[in-house]
């Protein structure tokens, strides 16, 4: 029995299928991108990913001279929260110290912070997150199909 069709097709069809082992790659470079602009709008506008507003500030700060959004005054905890592509694929979201204690409020030697969560802190992602990682998968599906 013999083969019997386009072999050229089957070789392009083989192809296509390996390309897309490295689609989550691909697609972590722009789903970083967009992650990182969502978390810079959380700070620019003082919400959490859900788009609720984080606790405003205390009467005490405002009277040190501190204006809204809580957060931004050094630019520290902003710096700290870092979005990247993850080596393979995947991304990396992380926030360190100082805006850490933040994500779940904290205590200590000067008192007490609310929490005003910086990452997603439920089951779901938050609806842009989940739509930017889909976007970017479909478009580099799509972008190699051609």
């Amino acid at each position: 029995m013999g083969l019997v069709g386009d072999i050229e097709a089957v070789g392009h069809l083989a192809d296509r299928v390996a390309d897309l082992a490295n689609v989550p790659s691909r697609a972590a470079k722009a789903v970083a991108f967009d992650l990182e602009g969502f978390l810079q709008d959380e700070f620019d506008e003082g919400r959490d990913p859900y788009g609720s507003p984080w606790e405003p500030l205390a009467d005490a700060t405002r009277e040190r001279g501190r204006t809204e959004p809580p957060l931004t005054d050094t630019g520290a905890m902003r710096a700290s929260a870092v979005v990247r592509p993850a080596r393979g694929a995947g991304v990396q979201v992380t926030i360190d110290h100082p805006a850490l204690p933040h994500q779940t409020g904290w205590q200590g030697p000067q008192g007490w912070g609310p929490a005003r969560p910086i990452l997603p802190d439920r089951e779901e992602l938050p609806v842009d997150w989940a739509e930017a990682i889909e976007s970017a998968v479909e478009a580099e599906v799509h972008r190699r199909g051609r």
